[in-house]
């Protein structure tokens, strides 16, 4: 009788310790916090100093206008500017306007008519998610924690292949930053650093 007894008080140990490892494993999935695409856009106006990129002259990229789910990025490069609207919501994070190599620019895009669609980010954010664009660019997700250099620190990123007429290039992105690194058989572009007086900046390049 007291085997017996002692079998029964084993297996309800048993069963209750199954329980609660189920219980803490499903507790813990939902628990999880979940990436959200809008994560990875500029959190703010900045201006972006990469170095590297096209026979290593290097970029300067400034948000200056934030609207919403939307943001234009002026890009300096070799005497032009080129302008460009990003669309981010919780799914997706598009390029959505683009106006290259300008001379002089506006102030506002935002709200003129979008001539582009291209998804650079999207849910799930997930190891070997891919997608292709209407301009038969291929993405796909290899790593969503990969670890890089950034302005002297280490930080994790979202690390893309992008695929486009025989080219191969690797995009990170980081949070509150967008873009922060690219590689590709030409070279490396990285962000070296970041500035927030975006008004001052931008009258010192229009001088």
């Amino acid at each position: 009788m007291k085997k017996k007894l002692n079998k029964k008080v084993i297996r309800i140990i048993i069963l209750l310790g199954v329980v609660f490892l189920v219980f803490n494993v499903l507790n813990s999935r939902n628990n999880v916090e979940e990436v959200e695409v809008r994560d990875y856009m500029p959190n703010k106006p900045m201006v972006k100093i990469f170095e590297g990129g096209f026979e290593g002259a290097g970029t300067v990229e400034v948000i200056d206008k934030i609207s919403g789910e939307f943001y234009q990025k002026k890009s300096f490069d070799t005497g032009t500017v080129g302008v460009s609207v990003y669309q981010v919501a919780k799914k997706s994070y598009k390029l959505v306007y683009r106006d290259g190599e300008n001379k002089k620019v506006e102030g506002n895009y935002i709200d003129k008519k979008s001539n582009l669609d291209l998804i650079l980010l999207r849910a799930p954010i997930k190891k070997g998610v891919s997608w292709i664009n209407p301009d038969d660019s291929t993405y796909k997700i290899i790593s969503v924690d990969e670890k890089i250099k950034l302005i002297g620190k280490e930080v994790k990123a979202i690390k893309l292949r992008y695929r486009k007429d025989g080219y191969e290039y690797y995009i990170y992105f980081a949070k509150n930053l967008g873009i922060v690194r690219i590689d590709s058989e030409m070279g490396e572009s990285r962000l070296k650093e970041v500035k927030y007086d975006v008004e001052s900046y931008l009258e010192k390049l229009n001088k």
